[in-house]
């Protein structure tokens, strides 16, 4: 089968790399302003802190709301995958193909926005000292900002020749918080 043109147009760097070496690409894309969200085989968490035990890390996602950095592997033992999203890069890369059709070199027409509400049971975590949001599950998890109310996602396009739409894959682009009551 025949992978369309435009497949991955909005990744501008990616690779495989082994755990060793997993922190110096991650160090490469860690900027101030940004935040992390790391899968570990124990836990999870997200905030502004680097990542620092890539021996159990089996995801992260290193994002600014026109960046992120995701690497991932399926277990311990395997090297990560990552990849790199720059949505200035890639509106760049949308720009220079207007000539050849105006639809498909749109970053509107090629990205899908959503945001979600996430699931805090709020009384709990209100009550938390540590600063943990509560899930209404019971479940506890870490966040980059004290009053969180939902999440931003921003999922990337294709459309095969016949024109049928593809999600090809999805990064965060921010917590956002409650508004004042």
């Amino acid at each position: 089968m025949e992978e369309n043109k435009m497949t991955r147009e909005y990744i501008t760097e990616h690779g495989r790399v082994t755990a060793a070496d997993a922190a110096e690409i991650a160090q490469r894309f860690y900027t101030g302003g940004c935040s992390v969200y790391a899968v570990y085989t124990d836990r999870f968490c997200c905030g502004k802190e680097p990542v620092d035990d890539f021996s159990h890390l089996l995801e992260l996602r290193i994002f600014t709301e026109k960046s992120e950095l995701k690497m991932s592997r399926f277990d311990i033992s395997g090297e990560f995958i990552w990849r790199y999203i720059d949505d200035d890069r890639f509106r760049e890369r949308l720009d220079a193909e207007k000539a050849q059709d105006e639809f498909l070199s749109d970053f509107g027409s090629r990205t899908f926005r959503e945001i979600q509400y996430l699931d805090i049971d709020r009384p709990a975590t209100d009550r938390d000292p540590d600063g943990l949001y509560h899930t209404t599950g019971g479940g506890t998890f870490s966040l980059p900002v004290r009053n969180a109310e939902r999440i931003e996602l921003l999922s990337y396009l294709d459309y095969d020749d016949n024109g049928i739409l593809s999600v090809n894959d999805m990064r965060i682009v921010r917590i956002i918080e409650r508004e004042a009551d």
